[in-house]
């Protein structure tokens, strides 16, 4: 444009002067023409210019707004942020509120956030205080922790000793049941030998007008035990019954024959007199004979009573088993017997020879 301007200002000096020849002033035109040239180059160069800058201006133009409106979307988000961090610090100081200290004491509140009111405007100060606060709460914290390590242990040892406890108590409860189940047994048994006993009593005072003391009953816990003399049921070295015998064993098969749920072991026993004479061929020993004195007692209540011989048992001991001495023919005397045991039930009994003394 400068150019411009000082070319004009040359061609009205010579349009004015009239002193510029036409030589120069074809040259001059070409030069005039040559710069217009030149001019509307450097206008079209200055326009591309300025519509480039346009562009560039309406992209910053763009790149603004979009800058301001994402700026906006950003307070916004940080004002919703803002306001939810402010909504759970309300809550949580809130449920602080609603905790009470352990020990009594003052509440949790107070040892955090202090008496004076939170403000919850000023997010920064409230947040620096409560962590501030909680800073100072950590110890305690830590040695509640560790406490409540120590109470779990115990009471996970407390919760073992109680699964012991229940262990025992319902081994107890078993314990007890059994020992009931046991003393209703005990009782119902008291209740028979008690019956049997009565009626062998009566039976026994029946006959001693008639057999005298032949007949006697003992009772050992809970068994009963009846005792007969052997002179009185069998011959010197026989083991077949006499009939005083016969007629004694009557009267007790008819007494055992009413008696439910009863085993009966027959037990023969002999003095200490070995056997001789004739009556070896027959029972070399004294075991032979107390083993057959005992079998024909069984064998004897068996065909009276009609009882299953499931629940009879006979076993003989020779002179084994004496009740008093044999030094003596009365001591001897009592020692041949036969005893007849009864049991009030065959799956607990132990087949153990009770030594009972004929009166």
């Amino acid at each position: 444009m400068k150019r411009v301007n000082i070319f004009l200002a040359a061609v009205i000096c010579t349009v004015f002067v009239g002193c510029v020849s036409q030589q120069s002033h074809e040259r001059a035109l070409q030069e005039y023409e040559m710069s217009q040239e030149e001019s509307s180059a450097e206008i079209e160069r200055l326009q591309q210019m300025i519509e480039e800058r346009q562009v560039e201006v309406a992209q910053l133009q763009e790149t603004k707004t979009e800058l301001e409106h994402t700026v906006e979307v950003q307070d916004q988000i940080k004002e919703q942020q803002l306001a939810a961090v402010k909504q759970e610090l309300e809550a949580l100081y809130s449920q602080i509120q609603g905790l009470e200290n352990p020990s009594g004491g003052n509440s949790m509140v107070a040892s955090i956030f202090g008496v004076e009111p939170v403000d919850f405007e000023d997010l920064t100060a409230a947040l620096k205080k409560v962590r501030a606060s909680l800073d100072d709460q950590v110890s305690d914290f830590s040695q509640l922790r560790k406490q409540n390590s120590q109470l779990e242990e115990e009471l996970s040892a407390l919760e073992t000793r109680l699964k012991e406890v229940e262990r025992l108590k319902k081994e107890l409860e078993q314990v007890r049941a059994a020992r009931e189940a046991q003393e209703a047994q005990l009782a119902k048994v008291k209740h028979e030998v008690q019956t049997v006993g009565e009626e062998i009593d009566r039976i026994t005072r029946a006959l001693e007008d008639k057999f005298g003391h032949s007949l006697v009953v003992t009772q050992h816990q809970d068994r009963l035990v009846l005792t007969l003399l052997g002179q009185v049921l069998f011959e010197s070295g026989e083991a077949d019954l006499t009939p005083l015998g016969l007629k004694i064993m009557k009267q007790v098969g008819q007494v055992l024959a009413t008696l439910p749920d009863k085993y009966i072991q027959v037990e023969g026993h002999t003095d200490n007199n070995p056997i001789y004479g004739r009556l070896q061929q027959q029972y070399p020993t004294n075991w032979e004979l107390s083993t057959a004195r005992a079998t024909t007692v069984l064998r004897y209540l068996i065909e009276q009573t009609r009882m299953d011989p499931k629940d009879f048992g006979a076993t003989g001991y020779a002179d084994t088993r004496p009740v008093t001495t044999n030094e003596t023919e009365e001591g001897r005397a009592q020692n041949r017997r036969v005893e007849i045991v009864l049991y009030p039930d065959p799956t607990i009994h132990e087949r153990e020879t009770v030594a009972t003394l004929a009166r």
